[in-house]
């Protein structure tokens, strides 16, 4: 199930009868008061309260170095206020937004870097709160939703900027990594963690003990995330990324489901793929077929985020997932949003110019530059004009892509945003490993999903904290080695995956279904039957008999 919360702070915390009707009105119960603070939370939200009753967490938090659940005996007692969030940032990760109160009164409220749980901010008159969704704000009666038309423009202008601001006035995300200080009247937003703290300069060999640790820290965070999680589906596209969180999980002994979804145009039509997949490791499989029925234009893709985002396609994908979870009453889906960007997914010239910076003319920057003339299908000569122009280039921000394409002139220029810190360059970092952070920057607004529900819980695991940490710390140049993208993971999991997932480079997607040409909508008893998805559903046979064929049976059960 979903976290759900609500933080109220300064006068809203210290009115008995506004908490009163908040609690009626959300059904919502009371799970930690302060000064100036009271933290309202469903029945099913995870929670972890500090010894010195000074603070909780809202949400799931785990070791570092064990990746086990924590629980308040781990929690420092009478810290201060500073020092809590710092031992969460440096000791531990999770899915949580943490409240921490000083024994001056001031208090902190801060979001976990990988996002995985929402947080936005409404200012009430001189009061504020916090919350998991903006429709606890309007359920609770602290909201009348207007709509910033000005910002949908600056978000269509500027794609690649994470703001804080939203598409509804008065309520602002509350971004990863970030706080909100609370002094007196005075409140102010504080940086907690940047991932330009883990892109350390020494080279790092990703063979042998380093490939092993790079492995253990993706499989920890992913078994951790579904310890609690009861019966899950897990998205299986036949891609690197989904089959290395289906095979942690199998591995982990948890006994997920895969999901996988296809077009009738044959890029999208990825279901050989992930059957050998799932094959390979023991994996139920349900299959699907996007119907052009689910989606409908009119309305949003994603109804439940405060601003302009998701493909009406994805309308078809979020409903067979939901039934296929009410079906066989699974809680959790899992997906590997964002793998591209943790695993540096490059293909340019990039990783010559940051090896050249780090080395400099050291014998094997000619074997990255064999690995880029592989990776890129490209020749001597055109390699290393393309790293000499990139070298000369300077430091780019991804944040300064402006798209105007269907605005009218003067759409979102008059909201203006300095930008993501994140997303500022900086001159003393090489290119490939200053792009490598800002899409680590970028792919963060894939971890809520796009219609996320009460019933089933999205969780992003190659977006936790360790796993961005321990892939930043990586030289782009290793993910390029061999002339094969996402080379280092893909080394950490030679003896895990089959042979056909590892060498995978590209791959189709559900994009192929926007190709579908008119007057060739199929449904075969894919589509609608009485309103409802039909799917199939795969079950690999015993270790044994793997070599063999597949049985298929429909609408089964395992």
């Amino acid at each position: 199930m979903a976290a759900r919360y609500l933080i109220l702070l300064s006068r809203l915390a210290e009115r008995p009868d506004v908490k009163s009707r908040i609690t009626r009105l959300t059904g919502m119960r009371s799970a930690f008061e302060g000064h100036h603070i009271s933290v309202l939370t469903g029945s099913d939200c995870p929670l972890t309260a500090r010894r010195d009753d000074r603070g909780i967490v809202v949400g799931t938090i785990f070791d570092k170095a064990t990746f086990r659940p924590l629980e308040s005996a781990a929690l420092p007692a009478d810290e201060p206020l500073g020092c809590i969030q710092s031992y969460l940032i440096e000791k531990c990760w999770g899915r949580y937004v943490s409240v921490a109160q000083d024994a001056d009164g001031t208090v902190s409220v801060m979001r976990d870097p990988s996002g995985g749980l929402p947080a936005y901010h409404l200012h009430v008159g001189g009061d504020h709160a916090i919350a998991s969704d903006v429709e606890t704000f309007v359920a609770a009666g602290l909201l009348r939703a207007e709509v910033d038309w000005d910002n949908i423009g600056f978000q269509f202008r500027f794609p690649n900027q994470r703001s804080p601001a939203t598409a509804l006035k008065g309520v602002r995300e509350l971004l990863p990594g970030f706080g909100l200080v609370l002094d007196g009247s005075d409140i102010a937003e504080k940086p907690y963690w940047s991932p330009w703290d883990y892109i350390g300069s020494p080279s790092v060999n990703v063979t042998g003990d380093v490939g092993e640790r790079l492995r253990r820290t993706v499989d920890g965070c992913i078994q951790a995330l579904a310890i609690p999680k009861g019966r899950m589906l897990v998205g299986v596209s036949g891609g690197l990324d989904s089959s290395i969180i289906a095979s942690a999980l199998v591995r982990g002994h948890c006994q997920p489901d895969g999901v996988t979804v296809a077009t009738d145009h044959p890029a999208g039509d990825e279901r050989g793929f992930a059957r050998e997949m799932c094959a390979a490791v023991g994996l139920p499989l349900h299959e699907a077929k996007l119907s052009i029925d689910h989606v409908d234009l009119r309305r949003p893709s994603a109804p439940s985020i405060p601003r302009p985002i998701g493909e009406p396609f994805l309308q078809s994908f979020d409903r067979i997932v939901r039934e296929i979870a009410r079906d066989e009453r699974i809680d959790s889906l899992f997906r590997g949003n964002g793998g591209d960007a943790v695993f540096c997914f490059m293909q340019n010239a990039s990783p010559i110019v940051d090896r050249l910076a780090a080395e400099g003319l050291h014998p094997a920057i000619w074997r990255t530059i064999r690995d880029v003339c592989k990776l890129t299908e490209s020749s001597l000569g055109a390699v290393l004009r393309a790293a000499l122009k990139r070298a000369c280039a300077g430091p780019r921000s991804s944040g300064d892509h402006r798209d105007n394409r269907f605005l009218a002139s003067e759409a979102g220029f008059s909201s203006a945003y300095p930008g993501h810190p994140w997303l500022a360059t900086r001159r003393a970092v090489p290119p490939g490993r200053a792009a490598h952070v800002q899409w680590v920057v970028r792919v963060q607004r894939f971890a809520e999903g796009y219609a996320p529900s009460a019933s089933l819980e999205l969780i992003c695991p190659l977006q936790a904290q360790p796993i961005v940490e321990h892939c930043l710390g990586i030289p782009s140049w290793e993910w390029v080695a061999g002339g094969i993208n996402r080379s280092a993971v893909r080394r950490a999991y030679a003896d895990v995956l089959p042979a056909a997932t590892l060498k995978r480079t590209v791959k189709g997607g559900p994009e192929a279904f926007l190709h579908r040409p008119a007057g060739r909508i199929s449904r075969g008893g894919q589509g609608n039957v009485d309103g409802r998805t039909t799917c199939a559903k795969w079950h690999p046979r015993p270790r044994c008999c793997r070599a063999l064929p597949f049985l298929r049976r429909a609408g089964t059960r395992q």
